[in-house]
């Protein structure tokens, strides 16, 4: 099965409540409360978020964080990205000769076909977007047209 890790799902939880009030700092306490997310948890991922310049960190008594550029401009790739790393369904779609049947795989072709299928998915929605139900997905964006 293909999961992302809590982490990450909670990145995007995380972002998307930033992003309910984009001009406004939200603090790692404010956002535990609302979330039901434990303190350090919270504290992690903004870590790795600001690691990634997805939120920009802002110190002092009104401290807090607040997404680093429009929600609209930030992908849920992004996020899983920064959080997991670079998308790859195998091992030969996240490098080259990793693997002892690289010279002679048939399908490390297909599968890179559909790693850039699920990126671009992924790609095509961002932290707005997850702010209300999601449409329908077309069928160009499923065969990576």
């Amino acid at each position: 099965m293909l999961r992302i890790g809590k982490l990450t799902d909670y990145a995007l939880l995380i972002m998307s409540e930033i992003a309910k009030a984009p001009e406004s700092v939200s603090s790692t306490t404010w956002l535990s409360d609302t979330l039901g997310l434990p303190v350090p948890t919270v504290s992690k991922v903004l870590k790795m978020l600001l690691d990634a310049q997805l939120v920009s960190s802002f110190r002092g008594a009104e401290g807090g964080y607040r997404l680093a550029k429009a929600a609209q401009a930030i992908s849920v790739a992004d996020i899983i990205g920064a959080m997991e790393g670079e998308l790859a369904m195998t091992e030969c779609c996240e490098r080259a000769n990793l693997c002892s049947l690289d010279t002679r795989c048939t399908m490390r072709e297909n599968w890179k076909k559909i790693n850039k299928m699920v990126y671009a998915v992924l790609a095509g929605f961002s932290i707005g977007d997850m702010l209300q139900p999601l449409p329908v997905i077309n069928q160009e964006v499923l065969r990576g047209e």
